[in-house]
């Protein structure tokens, strides 16, 4: 097998296999993790605190099993495993990028957050938070169109450095419902490929228009749908913190991780040092033309 080099959320992977969602780089001598392909999954070296079927963890280990698709254990922060189930890696990597790499954040002391994100022209970033299908990729391919650009599409890292706030961005690959495709002008269909042949959702690479470097917030806004109007309010630190603590990328491992005061020290941190609003918008209605310009006009600008 070939020794392939990527960066993701600032972290140096050297992999067995391709990756073509991440960030590509020259040989590096720190290595953060590995990846390995494997024909036996390892053993837990301690006991699993959180088991049911197909997905076992505990605070340094992480196994996870998709039918048909491929086992995977994710091992002390360091190495993720691979046994493959199927040649189709498409299908495999699905899961990789997602429970694997965010099962190995948590096992190295990072929480990661579930937003997407834009760039403004000097070069800060606007954060927005929202449950799936709220409308997070949408608000920020509308806001690509106006200039703005595309920062981070489903997660990222957030860390407070001398009294600011500063984000780490995922991967270069926007997802995408078809729907969310119809709503905007940046990309067509044909610009990515189906995630899973049963899902009408797509993935779009966008290495060219990436950049991993840290970027201070300007401020997280959270997106919903709710009530029969579109509506902006600040927010406290307070209410901020509980919004963002909703956020939290598979925070339903926090207690079987053992992360629970690392996600408090965490989320305090970033709510004393940042800025925070709620927008909403009605739900099961198209107004995201008039719900990005209103988050532009009473946010952003």
């Amino acid at each position: 097998m070939g020794r392939f080099y990527y960066k993701v959320y600032g972290l140096v992977c050297e992999s067995q296999v391709e990756l073509p969602a991440l960030l590509p780089v020259e040989k590096i001598s720190n290595i953060d993790f590995k990846v390995r392909v494997v024909e036996t999954i390892p053993a837990f070296q301690i006991p699993a605190i959180f088991q049911e079927e197909g997905l076992s963890y505990n605070e340094s280990e992480f196994y996870l099993e998709m039918p048909e698709i491929a086992q995977y254990l994710v091992q002390n922060g360091k190495t993720i495993y691979i046994k493959a189930l199927t040649k189709d890696w498409d299908s495999i990597l699905l899961f990789f990028y997602s429970n694997c790499l965010g099962a190995l954040l948590f096992q190295k002391n990072l929480i990661p957050f579930h937003v997407s994100g834009v760039v403004n022209k000097e070069g800060k970033v606007w954060l927005f938070a929202a449950p799936s299908q709220t409308g997070k990729s949408t608000t920020a391919l509308k806001l690509k169109e106006k200039g703005f650009e595309i920062f981070t599409d489903d997660t990222a890292l957030i860390f407070v450095k001398e009294g600011k706030s500063w984000a780490i961005p995922s991967y270069p690959m926007i997802r995408a419902w078809k729907s969310t495709l119809d709503r905007q002008k940046v990309y067509k269909e044909s610009d990515g490929s189906r995630i899973r042949e049963e899902f009408d959702k797509y993935g779009i690479l966008y290495h060219q228009d990436f950049s991993d470097e840290p970027r201070e917030i300007l401020g997280v806004i959270f997106l919903e749908e709710k009530g029969t109007e579109i509506r902006v309010e600040k927010l406290s630190q307070m209410q901020g913190l509980e919004f963002l603590g909703h956020n939290v990328y598979r925070g339903y491992w926090i207690e079987g991780m053992n992360k629970q005061i690392l996600q408090f020290q965490v989320l305090t941190s970033i709510a004393r040092n940042s800025s925070f609003w709620k927008a909403s918008r009605p739900e099961n209605q198209d107004t995201f033309e008039s719900f990005y310009k209103a988050i532009v006009d009473q946010i952003m600008e």
